[in-house]
């Protein structure tokens, strides 16, 4: 398996600056084994319409995500993050972002949502 792909929305990145350093570590090293293993660990799926995801953490930490396929493959894009309490309002927002990214790349790189099924 090649390295991963993975894109951060605007909001992701956002709201990844608001993280303590320690936070912001958790998060890397889950978003790192998926780059360097392609392992999606504590992983669910929220919307299979849309290929929404997310990560969680016993904290209540939660990072929302997608896969989308291009010409050059796969890529992640992760959309938003929160924690348990602003859970139903971060689901709304992922799925807006979703919708808005699909348009934008698929105009530029003819990009589909990819099933929710993951691969073997």
């Amino acid at each position: 398996m090649g390295q991963e792909r993975v894109y951060r929305s605007k909001k992701f990145k956002t709201w990844y600056k608001t993280l303590s350093e320690k936070e912001q570590g958790i998060v890397d090293t889950r978003i790192d084994t998926y780059i360097e293993k392609g392992l999606l660990l504590k992983s669910k799926s929220l919307d299979p319409g849309l290929g929404l995801y997310e990560f969680k953490w016993g904290s209540g930490l939660r990072v929302y995500y997608a896969f989308l396929e291009d010409s050059e493959g796969r890529l992640m894009l992760l959309l938003l993050g929160g924690n348990k309490n602003s859970q139903k309002s971060d689901i709304t927002e992922s799925k807006n972002i979703i919708k808005k990214a699909v348009i934008q790349i698929s105009v530029k790189k003819k990009t589909k949502v990819l099933s929710t099924r993951r691969k073997p």
